[in-house]
């Protein structure tokens, strides 16, 4: 009897520990230590710290919730490997305060993925990609065909956060509705050509921008729900008599206005000059340049293009978390100039806003951009408890 009271027993010690690790719950203190509120920001968090305190199978599921105790919607990253890399999710902190998030086993609610992009195969190879907030599109093989060549960014105005890309391309090839008209939801405005377009970087040679043509593939990295990161590969292009190979990788989270853009530039020299642009149209009087252009050395360059009567203007930077050495006017572009060793990682930020969307002015847009750069500085610190 006494036998078979301690079998019961082991039994229960045994039931219980696995009742109580399937329970078992971490509390990520996440602290903003900047005088800017973060509002709806992505923070990130490394998966393997999360499967080891949790004692995570892999079939189990976890669930995140904020100090509320509602749960709030999360995505593991793969950064296009074959395993989860991070956990990242939405945090809302004040400045100077910490907030506690929970990680726990369970079954998550299904949330609406806030990002989206893919390769337009209809629209002669575009790939286009979005958030909540914003979008943009790049220009592939089947364009370049047509002898239209561009490297550069385009920028899709919103002022909606529903996603729209498939929408749009639907009813403009269709001829139900014009995406270069605005019909209550945003507007393709913004003019790119043969040039940088809104943020992106080239070798600059004898004071010109060497640009490459189109991008030759495109392979998603990670779509959704909080960030979409992709790569681009273009062909071979020279800067002097240095042959160039260029690689991208782009990434957008949910609510912001910029993709963290990486630029990798393989070449058989050791020091290459690069410089990231925004272009200025040519009916931009350059006597206003003072007046639509901001420029500060320790990373940010910004430029207000010329106001269109129907739909606005569009604010545009590109904000460098170590600066830029050189900041000018030249090739029709406002350029944010750096010296840069081949075969690293050249990593910056890019985006804009729209005065249909939350901006009233140039020096508003500044100021956000300030902002920006102090969250860039100063990115939010997480420590991990159970």
């Amino acid at each position: 009897m006494k036998k078979g009271i301690k079998i019961l027993t082991f039994l229960f010690i045994v039931i219980f520990c696995g009742c109580n690790t399937s329970q078992k719950e971490l509390t990520l203190s996440v602290q903003n230590s900047s005088s800017v509120d973060r509002i709806n920001e992505i923070v990130e968090f490394s998966w393997s710290e999360v499967q080891k305190g949790l004692s995570l199978s892999t079939d189990q599921k976890i669930i995140v919730t904020d100090n509320t105790g509602e749960q709030i919607p999360y995505q593991l990253v793969t950064n296009g490997s074959d395993k989860f890399g991070a956990l990242i999710f939405p945090v809302s902190i004040d400045a100077g305060q910490e907030v506690d998030y929970k990680v726990s086993v369970g079954d998550p609610k299904e949330f609406q993925s806030l990002v989206y992009g893919r390769l337009v195969p209809e629209r002669k190879d575009d790939f286009t990609w979005e958030n909540n907030r914003t979008a943009f599109r790049v220009y592939g093989p089947a364009l370049r065909a047509t002898g239209e060549i561009s490297n550069g960014m385009d920028f899709w105005a919103k002022k909606t956060e529903e996603l729209i890309i498939d929408k749009w391309y639907e009813n403009d090839l269709s001829g139900v509705a014009s995406y270069h008209t605005d019909h209550g939801e945003g507007v393709d405005f913004y003019k790119v050509g043969r040039t940088l377009g809104l943020g992106m970087t080239a070798p600059v040679h004898n004071d010109t921008l060497c640009l490459g043509d189109n991008f030759v593939t495109a392979e998603i990295l990670d779509n959704g729900p909080l960030r979409i990161t992709f790569r681009l590969n273009y062909d071979p292009y020279l800067s002097g008599v240095n042959e160039i190979k260029e690689t991208r990788i782009i990434s957008l989270d949910a609510y912001s206005l910029f993709n963290k853009v990486t630029n990798i530039f393989d070449t058989d020299t050791t020091l290459l000059t690069v410089a990231t642009g925004i272009v200025m149209p040519e009916e931009n009087p350059m006597e206003n340049a003072d007046k639509t252009t901001f420029g500060d050395n320790s990373g940010i360059i910004a430029y207000e293009t010329p106001q269109d009567e129907v739909n606005g203007t569009v604010f545009t930077a590109a904000i460098h978390p170590k600066g830029f050495g050189i900041i000018k006017v030249s090739g029709g572009h406002y350029l944010g100039i750096n010296s840069y060793k081949p075969g690293t990682e050249y990593t910056y930020f890019a985006g804009g806003g729209w005065s249909e969307a939350g901006f009233d002015n140039f020096e508003e847009w500044v100021e956000f951009l300030k902002e920006e750069k102090q969250k860039i500085d100063q990115p939010l610190t997480i420590n991990i408890t159970q």
